[in-house]
């Protein structure tokens, strides 16, 4: 018996390549399913709207219910307090239905891991069993996210799945928390579990459970946020059950099937609102793996033909190191992006939208790497990464779009790796603990075409994800906070400025303290769009003899690491680990989403607000956005001056003549706007500015490949980046792009000087 589906890759590949075994598990085109696997397939069409909705509500319900029962039985805070995991109901073949408010890229993976239990254990599937998989290449991003797969029947035949992934605190590796930076290859990552049965008919299988505890420093805990799990699992299954009960289960199945059939065709429309066109970007890596300074670029390109996205990672350098993200993780962040930004109205349901979807991946790369190479680190270093250059390509392609609803969810990247330190020691009460610091969950928003970023607005990747509570910290782990505050400067500028990241200062307390897993990064990664400055990078400091005790002893908390003193040890991504003594201070930060625009375009008075409020500070007003500062706002004269100069400047570093021109052109009608900047002639086969009318590029080409270039050290592009040199051997530069005619920044990335300049928009004719 096969089943028919439409997301299977448009790539060919022999039968069999995609194997789960020496390359990524990707599903054949046909579905395997063995015969002794009944499913159940009967399906009403609903046409009563009420009975189809409350039915919706009572799906999503029960996903939430699911989500909540792992919330109140684990005990692990990465689950607990900071929820991250995910919970998700696919059909009986395994098509997605529902997402839920964890971390998002989690369950765009969950159908694959589905489809190969069936196509590899099909008749063994079987009622009251629950299948765990942890196998980075069948379905996860790195062996700590851990799946579990609850098969729901109805009469003898499978009806649908509840499912979860969980992040779990330990589970083996040569690092406590599981994220290895010095792994070389797969073997000193945890273990990978291919899908087996965890539950036996309702009862957990001991035997399997134990091999599973043996390789956790935490076994306890991982043996009760597995039970945790597996209780979301039942709940979730007794309440689909009780669901079919109520209403029927071929009523049921139909709504299942109409939200489905509906989000396609709600996704189809907003494709065909979107012109067709290729959107691309580049982003570079760095150190990958501990001792390693090297730069690897990653590369992803998203083509839109009609109702059809197509997904490619060409470009993208070979497999290395610690720095891999495979392939379930990669197309989970797609799923994610896509969730989140672009089909947010539909509730979660995204497996209608992943019938419009197609991957190209080239196998052996960073993004899907063959099975050998180490991606424990891919939660820290490699899936947010994909993620925010999903983010970037699908905000590229949104204001592209002439729908203004459209062109008003297009977002700038977050934050395209999770900074975050993990400490593990003996804690205050005598017992051995890890410590995975998740502050950032704490979140920003990025830019839009028409308003600023956000900072502590919850997190991009999980909507239900919150920052630890300090007091929990402190109790579980032996640490005292001394701050944890937004980070001054950390949003990336633009017309639109990013939202900030945070900064957080901490020390040891009453126990022993090792830091095994900490950022340290010099190449900026979170992209800007059309012209805003890329996010900042994030940074550990490790100040030696700090004299915080001696300012406790008298009577002052201190709030930044300049008061604290002590001796600042140079650390370095992916560094060993080092022992934090009594007296030292950790700190870190978590950075902001990238800028939208020219950050010389935006309101005086919006920058003068921003100094107000704490956002930026007085010399970044004027350093970034070139706005002079009087005593009551911005000084509009002596700013229109300084713009003027700098914009003076602009052309002459790019090697253009002439002094820029006035931006008083207007756009003629029929032209294809591509956010506030461009606009195509598709007549003529031209891009054009459209605050000045200057040729920008052309169809054959893109849409700014005419416009002129200056590379400078990094430092220059913003007074926010370090010296990428102290981190990496490879020369790094930034490369600013500008309209020929009137100045305006439409580019603004980091580069290898030998880099061709990628095309980041080019429309068809």
């Amino acid at each position: 018996m096969s089943i028919e589906t439409p997301v299977a890759p448009s790539v060919v590949r022999p039968e069999g390549f995609w194997d789960g075994l020496e390359h990524a598990y990707i599903p054949p085109a046909e579905r395997k399913i063995p015969p002794g696997l009944k499913l159940h397939t009967d399906a009403e069409v609903v046409t009563d709207p009420i009975t189809f909705e409350v039915i919706r509500h009572n799906l999503w319900n029960l996903n939430q219910e699911h989500f909540k029962t792992i919330e109140n039985l684990s005990v692990s805070t990465i689950m607990l307090e900071c929820r991250d995991y995910q919970t998700a109901i696919c059909t009986e073949d395994g098509e997605l239905l529902f997402f839920g408010l964890g971390v998002q890229y989690f369950a765009g993976w969950m159908d694959y891991v589905i489809a190969y239990v069936m196509e590899k254990h099909g008749e063994d599937i079987a009622e009251g069993d629950m299948w765990m998989c942890n196998d980075p290449w069948i379905g996860t991003a790195h062996q700590p996210d851990v799946n579990l797969l609850c098969p729901v029947f109805v009469e003898g035949k499978l009806f649908c799945w509840v499912v979860n992934a969980a992040h779990m605190n330990d589970v083996g590796g040569t690092v406590p928390g599981s994220f290895c930076p010095n792994a070389q290859d797969v073997y000193f990552d945890p273990p990978c579990f291919p899908p087996c049965r965890m539950v036996r008919n309702g009862e957990i299988d001991t035997e399997l459970e134990g091999i599973y505890r043996r390789q956790s420093r935490t076994p306890v805990n991982l043996a009760l946020d597995l039970r945790a799990t597996i209780a979301g699992n039942h709940a979730a299954r007794e309440r689909m059950l009780s669901l079919v009960d109520k209403y029927g289960a071929a009523t049921v199945k139909g709504v299942m099937k109409g939200l489905l059939d509906s989000t396609q065709e709600s996704f189809k429309d907003l494709l065909a609102k979107i012109p067709d066109g290729e959107w691309s970007d580049r982003q570079y890596q760095e150190v990958a793996v501990t001792g390693d300074r090297g730069v690897y670029p990653i590369e992803l390109h998203m083509r839109k033909q009609g109702d059809v996205l197509t997904f490619s990672n060409e470009g993208t350098a070979p497999q290395v190191g610690a720095i891999n993200l495979p392939f379930a993780g990669w197309r989970g962040g797609v799923m994610h992006v896509l969730n989140v930004v672009a089909i947010a109205e539909n509730m979660g349901v995204v497996g209608g939208a992943a019938r419009q979807l197609r991957f190209d991946p080239q196998p052996g790369t960073i993004t899907c790497p063959d099975y050998g190479a180490a991606v424990s680190p891919a939660g820290i270093y490699a899936t947010t990464f994909g993620v925010s250059m999903v983010a970037s390509v699908i905000a590229k392609m949104l204001i592209c779009s002439d729908d203004e609803f459209l062109r008003q969810k297009a977002l700038t990247p977050p934050n395209a790796q999770w900074q975050i330190q993990i400490h593990a020691g003996t804690n205050q009460r005598g017992t051995y603990y890890v410590g995975p610091m998740l502050d950032g969950m704490m979140g920003m928003t990025g830019a839009t075409p028409y308003k600023d970023g956000d900072f502590a607005t919850g997190s991009f990747y999980a909507p239900e994800g919150r920052a630890p509570n300090v007091e929990s910290y402190e109790r579980d782990w032996p640490m005292l906070y001394l701050y944890r505050r937004r980070d001054l400067d950390s949003g990336g500028p633009g017309r639109h400025r990013g939202g900030s990241g945070g900064r957080i200062g901490y020390m040891p307390y009453n126990g022993e303290m090792g830091l095994g897993v900490y950022t340290a990064e010099g190449i900026p990664k979170t992209a800007g769009v059309m012209g805003g400055t890329p996010g900042n990078a994030g940074q550990t400091r490790l100040l030696r003899g700090a004299g915080a005790l001696d300012a406790f002893a008298a009577g002052k908390l201190p709030t930044s690491a300049e008061e604290l003193g002590g001796e600042s040890v140079q650390l370095f991504g992916k560094g060993d680990a080092v022992m934090v003594e009594a007296d030292d201070v950790l700190e870190w930060n978590w950075t902001g989403s990238g800028g939208y625009g020219d950050p010389l375009f935006r309101e005086p008075a919006a920058v003068h607000a921003d100094v107000v409020a704490g956002i930026i500070s007085a010399g970044a007003a004027t350093a970034e956005y070139g706005v002079v500062l009087g005593d009551d706002g911005a000084d509009l004269e002596a700013t229109a001056v300084l713009r003027s100069e700098r914009l003076a400047e602009r052309l002459r570093n790019a090697g253009a003549s002439g002094e820029p021109r006035a931006r008083d052109y207007e756009v003629p009608a029929g032209g294809t706007k591509i956010g506030e900047e461009l606009w195509l002639d598709r007549e003529a086969g031209e891009y054009h500015c459209a605050g000045c009318g200057e040729l920008t590029g052309t169809i054959a080409e893109h849409a700014t490949s005419r416009l002129v270039r200056h590379e400078s050290p990094i430092p220059e592009m913003s007074t926010l980046f370090e010296d990428p040199s102290i981190y990496v051997d490879d020369a790094v530069v930034a490369r600013e792009e500008f309209c020929p005619g009137c100045a305006v920044r439409l580019v603004a990335v980091v580069a290898r000087p030998d880099d061709p300049p990628l095309a980041e928009i080019n429309l068809e004719a």
